[in-house]
């Protein structure tokens, strides 16, 4: 219940302490008084944004204060500049947060509140409200499901994407493997095979000469060589010479022919040295090309390269049965979805016949004979969080069809609004319902209606009205009275004779009226015994 409202130089209102009762609190006086004032501040209270325009003239600052019967006071401050400063209990605020605790504690029935009556969300709260148990059971299930199967599907994307990468990444990867196993990549490994290229082409240099060498001594396969010739010619000349000579040189060409005899193992050196170059010479064009494909320049970001390689392959091995298990998991989640979104489209299409019967015959006791509720359905073709439609609250007035907003007036939208209130589960309620003019357009009959509509209403809920009906505000438990008095409003609760001086005056405009005192004592009366 609201207890008490404070304001501060907001529209008419220089400053102003409002209490409040459980029931039906009426809010009456002249028009200009300021009754708007007190409902612009309320609003600011539920978190109306562009606050700053209904900052009284002259003024650099409006406050609003409301106190609840739960202890929890909200206030908020606005500045010229379009600023705000709101605390909850005395505690830093911001707007969101104070607008979703008000948002729990009361509803304005106002020209800014009937804009949640266009709203298409707000409109299948609504109609959610009025679900049986087990099909609210089942809307709950299908939010856990359709939270549950939109998480997979990002999931599923963010796998999908992260394999592409990889496999985009290692395209080559087959080559690049191959590549690796060749030239095996360690620091410095260029350097070294460059050098020991170098040394091992030199090697093979000098053996190719040595045998080349051997083979001009020798003659090679033919025989004939420097060596076979000298033998020849010391043959001739053997009988000329000293003996010792001609022993030591005999001795000299054996020996010499025994060691050229290396030529064999020398070719065999060459043979094994050019292996090892062709090996050395694969490993660093493999490293080369390797760092070419990679896009890697020196060895340390290649060893790097090689070790992620290894791992993201062995992931997107791995990751391939992730991705199979969420594809059927997804696809589990999304049949599930669509069978309860069906369901609750049947529950939702029962209840909004129901609703209608409800609407409809409480908006004939408001007056409203012309006009007829219904409620559309727009089957979607895309799952949403609350299901798979869309409905439009309708209007036929006999003539036209359409939106709410495009055939009901004002006052007519907020009869709307107070019928749906009536017709709306308790739980929908909130424990402060307040009523801008809602009777605009009606008297007679229709009014009184009206007024014992909002009656029934405060015995559920608190209810604050703003009305210009006599026979409404006589049905109100409590009476406040907002009067303009040199250019201020002022307010107070009225009782008694005020109260009846006040109702005479919405009655006749003479308060002073013979006539209208004593309308005005017999509409309070059958309140009372009401």
């Amino acid at each position: 219940m609201l207890k008490k409202l404070v304001i501060k130089n907001i529209g008419g209102i220089s400053e102003a302490e409002i209490n409040f009762n459980s029931g039906l609190n009426v809010i009456t006086g002249e028009s200009g008084a300021g009754k708007s004032s007190i409902i612009r501040a309320l609003e600011l209270i539920t978190g109306l944004r562009g606050g700053a325009k209904y900052i009284r003239a002259g003024e650099s600052s409006g406050y609003v204060c409301a106190e609840f019967s739960d202890n929890k006071k909200i206030s908020r401050e606005i500045l010229n500049t379009g600023r705000s400063r709101i605390k909850i209990n005395n505690i830093n605020s911001g707007l969101n947060e104070c607008s979703q605790q008000v948002n729990k504690l009361m509803r304005i029935q106002s020209q800014f509140a009937q804009l949640e009556l266009l709203d298409a969300d707000r409109q299948l709260m609504m109609l959610d409200a009025c679900l049986p148990l087990k099909s609210r059971e089942i809307l709950n299930e299908f939010g856990h499901v359709f939270d549950e199967a939109r998480e997979c599907v990002r999931n599923l994307r963010a796998l999908k994407k992260q394999r592409a990468e990889i496999e985009k990444e290692y395209s080559n990867a087959k080559d690049i493997f191959e590549l690796i196993k060749i030239c095996r990549p360690e620091p410095g490994l260029e350097n070294n095979l460059e050098i020991n290229l170098t040394e091992i082409t030199h090697k093979i240099l000098t053996r190719e000469r040595a045998l080349q060498s051997i083979n001009i001594l020798t003659g090679g396969l033919s025989g004939d060589g420097l060596l076979n010739n000298l033998a020849n010619e010391y043959e001739n000349l053997f009988e000329f010479m000293p003996e010792n000579v001609s022993e030591n040189l005999r001795e000299a060409i054996n020996n010499l022919n025994d060691g050229l005899k290396i030529s064999g193992k020398i070719k065999n050196e060459i043979q094994q040295d050019k292996i090892l170059r062709e090996k050395l010479e694969n490993r660093l064009g493999a490293l080369r090309k390797l760092k070419r494909l990679s896009g890697r320049h020196n060895e340390e970001e290649l060893i790097l390269y090689s070790d992620g390689i290894y791992k993201n392959l062995e992931w997107l091995e791995k990751s391939y049965t992730e991705l199979q298990n969420l594809n059927l998991r997804s696809n589990d989640l999304k049949r599930r979805a669509n069978y309860l979104a069906m369901e609750i489209r049947k529950a939702r299409q029962e209840c909004a016949l129901k609703l209608s019967e409800r609407v409809n015959k409480i908006l004939q006791e408001l007056g409203m004979n012309e006009i007829i509720f219904n409620i559309n359905f727009n089957g979607l073709q895309k799952l949403r969080n609350n299901g798979a439609d869309e409905i439009e609250f309708n209007l036929t007035d006999g003539v036209r069809s359409g939106k709410v907003e495009k055939i009901a007036s004002g006052g007519e939208l907020s009869r709307l609004l107070l019928a749906l209130q009536i017709s709306l589960p308790d739980e929908w309620l909130t424990p402060v319902l307040i009523f801008d003019e809602v009777e605009a357009g009606l008297g007679g009959h229709a009014a009184v209606l009206t007024g014992m509509e909002l009656k029934k209403l405060s015995y559920k809920s608190q209810v604050i009205l703003v009305t210009h009906e006599a026979s409404i505000a006589a049905l109100g438990d409590f009476h406040i009275l907002i009067q303009r008095v040199k250019n201020e409003s002022q307010i107070k609760n009225i009782s008694g004779h005020d109260r009846i001086y006040e109702i005479a005056r919405m009655l006749s405009g003479l308060p002073e009226m013979t006539e209208a005192l004593e309308h005005a004592k017999i509409l309070l009366n059958q309140n009372q015994k009401n």
